[in-house]
């Protein structure tokens, strides 16, 4: 008796579970339509105003959907996709003539200045290095003082790469072991390999005629990185 009892309770809560998800899945697709409504009646708003296409982003995100999907309807209508992908063009092209690194806000101001009628977002540059991650083209951002900086060469993720570019951008541009040292208690081969690879790549300029400075006075050379030298 208490076997078919249990039986029985299960079986109502399958069906209460099912009839949960039924009635889930009717909400969602309900407001996925009234979002893609949306999306069409405020296209404008959403390709030309930054904030309302931050906010219209969120939105989707917090439903689960990737208004970037080249799949999505209303991705089609607004054309993101197009635009996220143009602005990454446009970032590698400035990176041509300012350098592997350069700081985010630089960035926004110059991209401003190219596009002319359209307002860019600090998310939307965000927004369009993700956007193209998948071609392995080797965008990426870097946390720098008070702000973020955006590398645009192939390089590995690397916490050595990341640690020193920050320490530079809060020491006016450049950087020597021994603040490394002192500041992150990195070792001197860790430091090496991290200066190379910034080095091959064009993202800093070794200087070996070092002015003499308490931190650096051990230092026989030091590295300076323009992208963090805008001042």
């Amino acid at each position: 008796m208490a076997m078919k009892k249990k039986q029985i309770i299960q079986k109502q809560n399958k069906e209460i579970s099912e009839e949960q998800n039924k009635t889930l899945a009717e909400q969602l697709a309900t407001f996925t339509k009234n979002l893609e409504n949306f999306a069409t009646k405020y296209k404008d708003e959403i390709q030309f105003n930054p904030d309302f296409r931050e906010q219209f982003y969120t939105m989707c995100l917090e439903i689960g959907v990737d208004p970037l999907a080249s799949i999505s309807l209303w991705s089609k209508t607004l054309n993101l996709s197009e635009f996220y992908y143009n602005l990454a063009i446009q970032i590698i092209t400035i990176s041509m003539t300012k350098g592997p690194l350069i700081e985010i806000n630089e960035l926004r101001k110059i991209l401003m200045n190219n596009m002319k009628t359209k307002d860019i977002s600090l998310m939307d540059i965000e927004k369009a290095i993700e956007s193209v991650s998948e071609l392995k083209c080797g965008f990426q951002i870097v946390t720098v003082k008070n702000s973020k900086a955006v590398v645009t060469v192939p390089m590995e993720k690397d916490a050595a790469v990341d640690d020193i570019i920050k320490m530079a951008s809060e020491n006016d541009g450049w950087i020597g072991y021994s603040i490394c040292y002192n500041k992150k208690g990195m070792k001197q081969i860790e430091f090496e390999n991290a200066i190379k690879t910034l080095l091959n790549h064009g993202v800093a300029w070794e200087d070996r005629q070092n002015f003499i400075k308490n931190e650096t006075k051990n230092d026989n050379v030091i590295y300076w990185f323009p992208g963090l030298n805008n001042k």
